[in-house]
């Protein structure tokens, strides 16, 4: 396979390690659009969950990425706020976003954060896939801070809600362990390596990789 250039890093996060911080960072550096659930949410309310409606009709799927993305500028700034409820998810659902994900690699260079990327564009040359971890106590704490909680154990409740969905998703919709290692191109653990040092790991990867893409056509 013809080596490629990075265009889009795939992250999954679990709740509390600051994945989603990490991906602007990563996004900012790198110029990359950030891409959030509420994105792809608002592709999947637009488009709805007819699979025929969306495949063949592949300017009718431009259009719309286009409108979805217009007004985010290159590298979203740093505002962060807490992580947005999850969607209800089905196969049929997340084939749509597959293709929308697909689509929106098509023409962007993107950092995309969850919606099972690692796996829906795990056979793109082009992508990076991260899983973003760190120990419990860790999450806890950075829950309690983001979401202005003061009890450690309903923080802790809410990270083990979190990861409750996350691993039933992952495992009912793709058959999959969500946090085999074997998933992912990278795996970081953000209470080691800190939020800026986590992205600048991330980074370093995609740039190894468009090295690599260049070498390969000297």
């Amino acid at each position: 396979m013809t080596e490629k250039a990075c265009k889009a890093v795939l992250i999954s996060r679990q709740m509390g390690s600051g994945g989603s911080y990490i991906g602007h960072l990563v996004a900012q550096d790198l110029g990359f659009k950030y891409i959030d659930r509420v994105i792809l949410r608002e592709a999947a309310k637009r488009l709805g969950t007819d699979e025929e409606s969306l495949a063949g009709r592949e300017e009718r799927s431009s259009s719309l990425i286009e409108k979805v993305l217009a007004g985010f500028a290159v590298g979203a700034p740093l505002a962060y706020g807490p992580p947005l409820g999850r969607p209800v998810y089905d196969k049929d659902l997340f084939t749509v976003e597959r293709r929308i994900m697909n689509d929106i690699v098509d023409h962007y260079s993107a950092v995309i954060m969850g919606r099972g990327g690692f796996h829906g564009l795990k056979d793109r040359p082009d992508i990076v896939s991260v899983f973003i971890h760190a120990p419990m106590e860790f999450r806890i704490k950075r829950v309690m801070d983001v979401l202005h909680m003061r009890d450690p154990k309903k923080a802790q409740a809410k990270i083990r809600e979190s990861d409750r969905k996350r691993t039933k998703f992952v495992r009912d919709v793709l058959g999959l362990d969500w946090t085999d290692a074997r998933n992912f191109q990278l795996c970081v653990d953000s209470s080691v390596s800190g939020f800026s040092g986590s992205a600048g790991i991330i980074i370093s990867l995609v740039n190894e990789k468009r090295r690599s893409a260049v070498d390969a056509h000297v």
